[in-house]
């Protein structure tokens, strides 16, 4: 007879551990009973559908940019605040000063070794394809997918390569917190203006001209081109300065 038969089967199953799953079990079981019964009684028009119904409303080709920056620009002001703290907290933790115990000569040899021909002629390519790339994701986010947050990331990631390319390449921080500052200042205060207006009456309320004859132009939406560059700024420089301090670790 092997050990494992002469243990009791009490001791050999945890109890609590077969209660939890059971548990567990039942209460997805409950949940999903619950979930179906009340969809049977749902009404089949959604919230979306009201808000297509009001997409004219902005004059914006793109129904998911007025849901973004017009009627739930609060949300969007919540992910840039936290676009913001992670940049703060990744330059924080590569700041932290490193131990005196690591090699100094492994970081050297990493250091000096060059990129290859084959990633320098690509890199060179494909940088101002890529810069292009993201203003026309950045510009044209109120007429096709796309918006200030793509485009800020194509942006950012097209100096990343930059930086893979050429190792005396370095993003100033000065620049990228003045750009950071003046873009969240300028989206804050476009949404205070809505707010302020009686003509709109809400954050990031759309109070320059978009007549609905407009829509599909470049020129068109009132103030929604305007916030959408304003995010890709802000996301392209805080991206970018994530970029720079992994590269300087």
């Amino acid at each position: 007879m092997s050990q494992s038969q002469r243990v009791p089967l009490r001791k050999r199953v945890r109890v609590k551990t077969l209660l939890l799953a059971l548990l567990s079990v039942w209460l997805l079981v409950l949940f999903l009973t619950l979930l179906l019964d009340q969809a049977r009684d749902w009404p089949t028009a959604t919230v979306g559908d009201a808000l297509l119904e009001r997409n004219a409303e902005t004059a914006s080709a793109n129904a998911v940019t007025s849901v973004v920056v017009s009627y739930r620009g609060f949300d969007t002001l919540g992910e840039v605040t936290v676009l913001f703290l992670a940049a703060t907290g990744i330059g924080l933790l590569f700041s932290a000063p490193r131990p005196p115990s690591e090699p100094a000569a492994a970081e050297s040899e990493i250091a000096a070794a060059p990129p290859n021909e084959m990633m320098i002629t690509g890199i060179r390519l494909l940088f101002p394809v890529l810069l292009l790339l993201g203003v026309y994701i950045v510009l044209h986010g109120h007429l096709s997918p796309g918006g200030g947050f793509q485009g800020g990331v194509v942006i950012a990631t097209a100096f990343f390569l930059r930086m893979l390319a050429d190792p005396d390449f370095r993003l100033d921080h000065t620049r990228l917190g003045a750009l950071e500052s003046l873009s969240g200042s300028g989206f804050v205060l476009i949404g205070l203006l809505g707010l302020a207006l009686v003509s709109t009456g809400t954050f990031l309320g759309n109070f320059l001209p978009h007549p609905v004859a407009s829509m599909g132009q470049l020129l068109s939406a009132g103030v929604i081109p305007l916030v959408y560059a304003l995010v890709g700024v802000k996301v392209g420089a805080e991206v970018g300065a994530i970029f720079q301090d992994m590269r300087e670790t």
